[in-house]
């Protein structure tokens, strides 16, 4: 085995009779909610940030009736640095220079929109250091130790390295240091291969990816 590093419900009755059929279509209020969204990596340019806007039920999404252009936006990067994004196209606001995002860097947001104002924080976590490995025959998954950084979680995903690599649909689970701040090394593991993925043909095929995330992100997988 080897490492890859690197609501709305609409609610609806239908009444049947011998004669007629009505069709009653409940009314849902529209309240907008504003969705803030950036993906940031380590090693990586700066992506941006994309700011939407929920649209009301039954309107067919498009990025040009979700963006919201007129975004007061900045961020502040290890409480020193000031840098504006400005609106560009398709509700993505920019800067006006590349940066590359940096492992370890402190990542705040501040945006403002009429009487709406909002902030985010992140840590950008550092790339994993795999320390061992394991593949498990007996239930056929991989998994491997990891050296912890603090405030960080690591996931896993298993990976058939063939022609065009397979990679697992998602994690098996988020693994949290017992202790955030001081763990040195921590377990993770993938879910379960598919069956013709376990037999010893596979043996020189199988890797294991593993992913580390600022602490706050874990958040996310509680309600993914």
């Amino acid at each position: 085995m080897k490492i890859f590093n690197n609501i709305l419900l609409l609610f609806f009755l239908i009444l049947y009779g011998c004669e007629n059929e009505e069709f009653l279509n409940a009314e849902l209020p529209y309240n907008e909610v504003l969705v803030v969204q950036s993906v940031l990596l380590s090693g990586s340019i700066f992506p941006g940030v994309l700011i939407t806007k929920s649209l009301p039920l039954g309107v067919q999404f498009s990025i040009e009736a979700a963006e919201v252009k007129e975004v007061l936006l900045y961020l502040r990067v290890n409480s020193i640095r000031i840098i504006p994004l400005h609106y560009t196209s398709d509700g993505l606001y920019k800067p006006l220079t590349d940066f590359i995002v940096m492992a370890g860097d402190t990542y705040e947001i501040f945006g403002e929109r009429n009487s709406q104002s909002f902030y985010a924080k992140t840590i950008i976590p550092f790339i994993p250091e795999v320390l061992s490995t394991n593949y498990n025959y007996s239930e056929g998954f991989v998994s491997a130790n990891v050296k912890t950084h603090s405030k960080e979680v690591y996931a896993a995903l298993w990976v058939i390295n063939l022609n065009t690599p397979l990679v697992a649909e998602d994690f098996y689970n988020i693994s949290i240091p017992d202790d955030i701040s001081s763990a040195t090394s921590i377990y993770v593991r993938s879910s379960i291969l598919p069956e013709e993925y376990r037999n010893p043909t596979y043996n020189n095929k199988r890797y294991i990816q593993v992913y580390s995330f600022d602490f706050a992100f874990s958040e996310y997988f509680k309600i993914k």
